[in-house]
C-alpha cells in the first residue's frame, strides 16, 4: 500500500512551504488545515509548490483559488466555442485577510498540468504570486466520454480553460515569471535548485533564475 500526500507543509529559513499533490475531494480541506498552520507561523513569505501535481477536480483548483483571490474575481472560464455559451468560475472571496502573504511563489513544472495551470494561472494574473521553474504542461481541455453502439467509447473535447487573461492553457502551458530549470537527476539525487531559488527570491536575491524579459531578449 502506497499513501500518496495530499498536502504537505515545512518552514526553512524564514519561508513556509506548502506542497499540493493533487486537487482530489479533500483537496480543500487539507489545503485549508495548511493555510492555517501558515498562519499561525510568524513569517508571511509562502511558497506554494505545484510541481508534478497533475490537476484533478475543477472546483477544487476554484475553492483554493478563493483563499487567495478577491472575492468575484475570474478564477478560470470555460470556452465551448463558437456559438456556445462559456462558463466563468469565479473566487468566493474566502481570503486569507490580514494573514495574506507578502510575497509569493508558485513552483511549477512539466509535470504542472490541467487545475495546477488554473490555480498558477489565476494567481499569476491576479497579482497575488510570481511564477517560479519551468513550463508548465498545457492541459487546458475538457474532455466527455460518448458510449458508441458497438461497446466501443470515444473521448471528445468538449471545451477548453482559459486564464483570467483569456488565455488558453492548452497552447503553450504557463511560462513562469522566474524561470529555474532541475535535471532529472537532480531529482533522483534530491537536489532541489528551484525551491532553493525559491527561498533565495522570497529572501530578497532577485537575482536568481532568469525573467521574463530576460527570456524575451535571448
Amino acid at each position: 500500500k502506497i499513501d500518496i500526500p495530499t498536502v504537505a507543509t515545512q518552514e526553512k529559513d524564514g519561508v513556509f512551504i506548502i506542497s499540493l499533490y493533487s486537487f482530489n475531494a479533500i483537496s480543500e480541506a487539507k489545503m485549508k488545515e495548511a493555510l492555517d498552520a501558515y498562519a499561525k507561523s510568524k513569517t508571511r513569505k509562502l511558497v506554494l509548490d505545484l510541481r508534478g501535481n497533475p490537476g484533478g477536480f475543477l472546483q477544487s483548483a476554484v475553492s483554493i483559488g478563493s483563499f487567495f483571490i478577491p472575492g468575484g474575481k475570474t478564477i478560470v472560464s470555460e470556452n465551448f466555442g463558437e456559438g456556445k455559451e462559456g462558463d466563468v468560475y469565479r473566487s468566493s472571496g474566502k481570503t486569507l485577510g490580514e494573514n495574506m502573504p507578502k510575497e509569493m511563489l508558485v513552483l511549477v513544472d512539466g509535470g504542472s498540468a490541467s487545475a495546477s495551470e488554473i490555480l498558477a494561472g489565476a494567481l499569476q494574473e491576479h497579482g497575488i504570486a510570481k511564477l517560479m521553474g519551468a513550463q508548465t504542461y498545457g492541459k487546458g481541455s475538457v474532455q466527455e466520454l460518448v458510449d458508441l453502439d458497438d461497446g466501443s467509447s470515444l473521448k471528445v473535447t468538449i471545451a477548453r480553460w482559459f486564464t483570467p487573461n483569456g488565455v488558453s492553457i492548452s497552447e503553450n502551458g504557463l511560462t513562469p515569471d522566474i524561470l529555474v530549470n532541475r535535471t532529472p537527476q537532480q531529482v533522483v539525487e534530491n537536489i532541489d535548485p528551484q525551491l532553493e531559488a525559491a527561498i533565495l527570491w522570497l529572501n530578497g536575491d532577485k537575482t536568481v533564475g532568469t525573467t521574463t524579459a530576460e527570456m524575451s531578449q535571448e
